[in-house]
């Protein structure tokens, strides 16, 4: 079920909301109601909402404020309840990405369609994040420490694109700050993401996740040493058999002799 919470200091019009919306015809349940943004902020938090629907107007802290402090750490959708008057701040939600508005005095019609195209935008975020899981949980069976950031299990989307990004730019000199920017979130949201969420730093993780992909490339003997050292982001050859040894204690040669049996005596480049 995606789970929803609304978010509305007019009492009247959150439980009108709350009681007769059909939420469970859109695989929906209600698990949270507060009237306020502060409140609203500290449990979206704690209970991890799918989908908030709050006001933009509220006491203590508007929707947009709300809205704000909550991406930092989420990656929650919000519907933004409106007035004709509050339109100003629409620019402000869009560039925060929310899904879509709500005016007052709210149309079920209007509501059906946001909703909607919001559980619909889950959807599609919940198969990209279960065909990123299945593929980062492919491994080609390596030794040592390596072996779990093959069987890694993403299940944050921030934390799925940043890992999608690192295998696309593999060969490129990217960083934290520049991967965060992409994604438009915090370096130390990102950090704290990789670190909870793998069990790695950012740079162990890009680091033991190239030496990975290196491995992979040796098993194909037309793969050269110093071309495989390129397309994992190291230029420089005699450092990347360094790295590679360092991390899974045999140099590329070897690696690639014990792995190939049929390499075993042959002479290969550096």
């Amino acid at each position: 079920m995606i789970k929803i919470m609304v978010v509305e200091d007019e009492q009247l019009l959150r439980k009108g909301l709350v009681m007769t919306t059909p939420w469970h015809d859109y695989g929906c349940e209600v698990i949270g109601e507060v009237g306020d943004g502060l409140e609203g902020a500290r449990l979206i938090g704690k209970l991890h909402p799918d989908i908030v629907i709050t006001d933009i107007r509220m006491p203590g802290m508007d929707g947009i404020e709300m809205m704000r402090k909550v991406r930092e750490t989420s990656d929650t959708e919000f519907i933004l309840i409106t007035g004709f008057s509050d339109f100003k701040y629409a620019k402000a939600a869009v560039d925060l990405g929310a899904q879509g508005f709500i005016l007052k005095p709210i149309d079920d019609a209007e509501l059906d369609a946001v909703l909607a195209k919001t559980v619909e935008a889950i959807g599609r975020k919940r198969k990209y994040d279960l065909a990123l899981r299945e593929r980062s949980a492919e491994s080609v069976g390596l030794p040592g420490k390596l072996a779990p950031v093959g069987g890694a299990k993403p299940n944050d989307r921030y934390l799925a694109e940043a890992i999608a990004y690192i295998e696309a730019n593999l060969e490129r000199n990217f960083s934290l700050r520049s991967i965060a920017d992409h994604l438009h979130i915090s370096e130390s949201y990102l950090s704290k993401l990789f670190k909870s969420k793998t069990s790695y730093t950012f740079l162990e993780f890009c680091t033991t996740y190239r030496i990975k992909k290196a491995a992979e490339l040796l098993m194909d003997e037309r793969n050269k040493v110093y071309e495989i050292a390129d397309k994992v982001g190291y230029p420089d050859s005699r450092y990347f058999s360094t790295l590679f040894k360092k991390q899974i204690g045999l140099t590329p040669t070897e690696f690639r002799q014990y792995h190939v049996p049929e390499t075993a005596g042959t002479t290969r480049e550096p």
